[in-house]
């Protein structure tokens, strides 16, 4: 039973190695994990950039200098105005990196909380703390330009000149052809600019400013035809009242020939009562006449006047009628 319990010697060499190298890869990475400590730690103790943060926002590079005279060595100075977006958060700030470590301490201890004054009086703590972003841009050196000054050795300037002289002694030579030249190169110019697009749209304005002149035409011939049918109207209308009242002066005149006609005729045998009748009434009338021109009153003498002439007229119109 004991021997079927125990392993085989080859499968314990295997174990043995197995964690001899899991020991190997620990020191490793713990000695990976010390560098990497060691690494920060140099780098923490090299940081060299310094802010100063919360300084007045009217503050100038020159005057910022002349307070913070004298400064360590250094080799690198920043200022950064006051961005007027972060309002009321209004500070300047300025990046300065120091060639000696020692000389932060120094500048910590004078500047931080050190308080500005602006031009109109107010107080701003400076706060010193290194900079979040260690690295300082580097200052490139710009090359000189190998073509500076070289313009007039070009080829295509020399060409420019000879024919900006050419174009020169022409428009001193004639003017007028030198018109005519330019008005047809700009012709041409625009009629090159034509595209297929513009000329839809060239076109499309036109049939539109035709249907419009259309439109406006139809309109000005329909009102012109509703006024020359109101004329008409009009003018029937006039011409038909004429003739009505033509018609009724006619047939007024008509039958005041008939009533002179009739009484100029001789009275039959059987009218003499009617004649003697009539006689009696008009020497009443002549009375009554009379009568109405002695009393004072004009109106009521032409009323019944009026109505005794209508009377007349009806009863020789029934006569002649009956005749």
């Amino acid at each position: 039973m004991r021997n079927e319990r125990e392993t085989p010697p080859s499968v314990l060499r295997g174990n043995r190695d197995n964690r001899s190298s899991d020991r190997k890869s620990k020191e490793v990475e713990l000695g990976g994990t010390a560098g990497t400590m060691r690494q920060r730690e140099e780098r923490k103790a090299a940081l060299s950039k310094v802010v100063i943060r919360r300084l007045p926002p009217s503050i100038s590079k020159e005057q910022l200098e002349e307070q913070l005279h004298p400064l360590p060595a250094h080799d690198y100075f920043e200022f950064c105005t006051a961005d007027p977006s972060l309002y009321p958060h209004l500070f300047s700030r300025a990046y300065i990196n120091f060639r000696n470590p020692d000389d932060i301490l120094l500048f910590r201890d004078r500047f931080d909380g050190f308080i500005f004054i602006d031009n109109k009086g107010q107080e701003y703590p400076a706060v010193v703390e290194y900079a979040p972003f260690q690295k300082i841009s580097k200052k490139k050196l710009k090359k000189k330009d190998s073509k500076a000054g070289s313009i007039s050795d070009d080829l295509e300037y020399k060409k420019f000149l000879e024919n900006y002289c050419a174009d020169e002694e022409k428009i001193c030579a004639n003017p007028e052809t030198l018109l005519g030249e330019i008005e047809a190169k700009t012709k041409e110019l625009i009629a090159r600019r034509t595209t297929p697009l513009l000329e839809y749209i060239k076109n499309r304005k036109l049939e539109k400013q035709r249907m419009r002149e259309e439109k406006r035409e139809e309109r000005r011939r329909r009102e012109l035809e509703k006024k020359r049918l109101r004329e008409e109207e009009k003018r029937k209308r006039r011409e038909e009242e004429r003739r009505k009242r033509k018609e009724a002066d006619k047939q007024k005149k008509l039958c005041e020939k008939e009533i002179r006609i009739k009484l100029l005729k001789k009275p039959e045998k059987g009218d003499d009562a009617t004649s003697e009748k009539q006689k009696e009434k008009t020497e009443g009338t002549e009375v009554e006449e009379t009568k109405w021109e002695k009393s004072p009153s004009g109106s009521t003498k032409s009323r019944a006047f009026e109505s005794f002439v209508k009377d007349l007229k009806e009863k020789c119109r029934n006569h002649f009628l009956a005749v």
